[in-house]
């Protein structure tokens, strides 16, 4: 009975480790909440969400509203009663619609009369219309969805990378903690059966002061209170910054979740793979934009009709026109028709117009139109490149997961061996055929493997982390 009483007072004085810490939840909210970089990698996701707002905003109409020239005369000074009224004003509204073909809406009215004596007054409202087909089949809106979508992607990426380095980086923290408090309870442990061990030498006469064991012994148990000495130094660096990380006061970690180690190779690669695709699209854009600027070809739509209402009659008129457009040259017919006042005659006339100007910069363009077609190489290389990395990436996880799950292994199976083995010499214990010694040292074993856990627990989050961040 008093043997087992023993050996229980032995195995509650070596179950220190075992002691209340803070749940690792709570360590990495603090850190998180506590850490500059983390609170700027927000700020910096939430303006890129606010970008992409603005990019995504629709097109809206566009209205222009002007007075026009207003004038006033002096009626002495009004030598053309009619011509040149007294008072005249010319509003317009201007609106255009966003299409494609920019469709453009013009709406003015003149107006004006003479004050005094005399009785003259006019409107002259009219209303026009352009538009233009593109017929290069070029699409710019393409080209911007592409660069907004990669801008998207890339914030998302870089928000994503931040949450789990910065996660790595506190799990880091705390196993480098860990492995110094594993290291100083062996040097201590270590240093007193040391010191015991020299202390029954000298009192058994197996060893005398000054002679040369004793003095190797003597250099030996020095050199370790230094080890003693400079890991205490280490672990009260480690958790100074610690605390800086987190902005807590160490006293150990518990609740750590298993991790999950699950690979799964994306056929589509990650998101730098599909940011180099879009690179390709982006590439193959800016050719398309190139060949459309240099070979333009668009047909221009306009027409409008106009009248005028006046103290002398009535004067009606409308027009219309097509013109091509075809890199440096254009081609355009028009047709119009009037009716003056008093008049009852519709007078129609057709018009046809060309201009031919000489391409000065065809030598640059086509040097343009190389340099592009080498970025599209380029861009095609850098995506190949990109899968290469991705597939050899999970290849290496795979390799550390394998090496992982080994190391696991043969944890397990000496976690499993030293339980074994402190239930066996408990036994011989009891049996007399053993000293509290050896139960103390295969406790003792169980408590440093009980470190090794949590730090292969901490080496599985880092693990996954790398996981996740291979599959962003």
């Amino acid at each position: 009975m008093n043997k087992k009483l023993t050996i229980l007072i032995v195995l509650l004085a070596c179950g220190s480790f075992l002691s209340a810490a803070t749940a690792y939840s709570t360590i990495l909210s603090n850190a998180k909440a506590n850490s500059p970089q983390m609170q700027n990698a927000e700020l910096t996701y939430q303006n890129s969400l606010l970008t992409q707002q603005q990019n995504d905003l629709d097109d809206v109409v566009q209205v222009t509203v002007s007075s026009g020239t207003v004038s006033v005369l002096p009626a002495d000074n009004n030598l053309t009663m009619g011509v040149n009224p007294d008072f005249s004003i010319e509003p317009s509204v201007e609106i255009v619609l966003p299409n494609d073909g920019q469709t453009t809406i013009t709406a003015s009215t003149g107006l004006g009369f003479e004050y005094g004596d005399k009785d003259y007054y006019s409107v002259s409202p009219s209303v026009s219309a352009k538009h233009t087909f593109d017929l290069t089949g070029y699409d710019s809106d393409l080209a911007v969805s592409l660069n907004n979508s990669k801008t998207a992607l890339q914030s998302e990426m870089t928000y994503m990378m931040a949450h789990l380095s910065f996660e790595s980086q506190v799990l880091s923290s705390i196993k480098a903690i860990l492995q110094a408090e594993q290291q100083l309870d062996e040097a201590k442990w270590n240093l007193s059966k040391a010191e015991k061990t020299l202390s029954d030498s000298l009192e058994l006469g197996n060893m005398s002061e000054g002679s040369v064991s004793y003095l190797q012994t003597v250099n030996q148990i020095n050199l370790q209170k230094n080890s003693i000495a400079a890991l205490e130094k280490q672990i009260a660096t480690a958790s100074e910054q610690y605390t800086t990380l987190t902005g807590l006061t160490w006293d150990g970690v518990e609740d750590l979740t298993s991790p999950d180690l699950t690979l799964n190779i994306l056929p589509s690669g990650n998101t730098n793979v599909v940011i180099a695709g879009i690179d390709v699209e982006i590439a193959t854009q800016n050719i398309e934009a190139k060949n459309a600027s240099v070979s333009p070809s668009a047909i221009v739509v306009n027409g409008g009709v106009n009248g005028q209402i006046s103290s002398s009659g009535k004067a009606v008129g409308g027009n219309a026109g097509v013109t091509y457009n075809a890199g440096n040259w254009s081609i355009g017919t028009g047709f119009s028709a009037s009716k003056a006042q008093g008049s009852n005659d519709l007078n129609p006339s057709l018009t046809f117009a060309g201009s031919w100007t000489n391409k000065t910069t065809k030598r640059s363009d086509d040097l343009e139109l190389q340099k592009l077609n080498n970025d599209l190489i380029s861009a095609q290389n850098d995506l190949t490149d990109a899968r290469t990395e991705y597939v050899q990436s999970a290849q290496n996880l795979q390799l550390e997961i394998l090496n992982y799950t080994y190391t696991l292994q043969n944890q397990e199976a000496q976690n499993s061996y030293l339980s074994s083995n402190l239930e066996y010499l408990n036994q011989l214990y009891e049996a007399g055929l053993c000293s509290l010694d050896d139960i103390e040292d295969a406790q003792k074993e169980l408590e440093w493997a009980e470190y090794d856990n949590t730090i292969n627990i901490i080496d599985g989050l880092i693990l996954e982390n790398k996981i996740a961040q291979l599959n962003i």
